[in-house]
């Protein structure tokens, strides 16, 4: 037992590490996203962001290993190794800096569908009336031996526009929540797209019925001896 306690230790360490970077990011990434949303001046009504749990994203791969030799590094400072804590704290920050710095979002409003790669990169988006389609792209790297249900995947919003060009949004995890986000903002976009469709089909059968009245032609002229004067009195009055 006593030769576990190390390993052990260093288990418990580069968990805690993790599990406070991700509280962390939590909370700055929510505060950011109130302060100002990927949509700009328009509220966002459903958002995913890459998570650290994406396999085949290098950033979250080297924050992620980042944060396993922080919290290895205070274990060994634990067992009574020596000036690790500063080794530690260093790569700790800059896990979280690198993890802040690279945030990517994706941000669905009711009239544009917003991205964002970065912390201060500019954000790009397109209107949800531009749409032709959007479906999910998923990647799962199937490791030997293993089934597909255990290799975690990543998953993407790609954006049809109009023109036939196809934009692939920011990766994130299917894990921890991460394939229910981005579900989520499709089904959002799709209802979107369907009220946009139902508006144009209203206001082109709008403008069909319009035209056919144009093209009717005007009523005949009424004879001077048809029209009834208002104010004339009666006939059953009349004595």
């Amino acid at each position: 037992m006593e030769a576990l306690r190390p390993v052990l230790v260093g288990l418990f360490a580069a968990i805690t590490a993790v599990l406070l970077e991700r509280v962390v990011v939590f909370a700055l990434r929510a505060l950011w996203l109130r302060i100002k949303p990927v949509s700009g001046e328009h509220a966002d009504s459903c958002v995913y962001q890459r998570n650290l749990w994406a396999p085949d994203q290098p950033d979250t791969l080297a924050v992620a290993a980042a944060l396993v030799c922080s919290g290895l590094l205070l274990a060994a400072q634990l067992q009574d190794i020596t000036g690790l804590i500063p080794a530690a704290a260093l790569l700790w920050l800059g896990a979280l800096a690198w993890d802040l710095w690279a945030w990517e979002r994706v941000a669905a409003s009711v009239k544009f569908v917003s991205w964002q790669r970065g912390w201060r990169k500019s954000a790009r988006r397109v209107a949800i009336s531009d749409l032709r389609e959007v479906h999910v792209s998923e990647k799962r790297r199937i490791g030997r031996g293993l089934p597909s249900c255990l290799v975690p995947a990543t998953r993407s919003l790609v954006l049809v526009l109009s023109n036939g060009k196809a934009v692939r949004l920011p990766r994130t995890g299917t894990l921890f929540g991460g394939a229910a986000s981005v579900q989520k903002l499709v089904d959002f976009v799709q209802m979107q797209m369907d009220m946009v469709a139902d508006n144009r089909r209203r206001a082109a059968a709008d403008k069909r019925a319009a035209a056919r009245r144009a093209m009717q032609p005007p009523p005949p002229p009424m004879h001077q001896a048809c029209k009834v004067d208002p104010g004339a009195i009666p006939f059953g009055i009349m004595r």
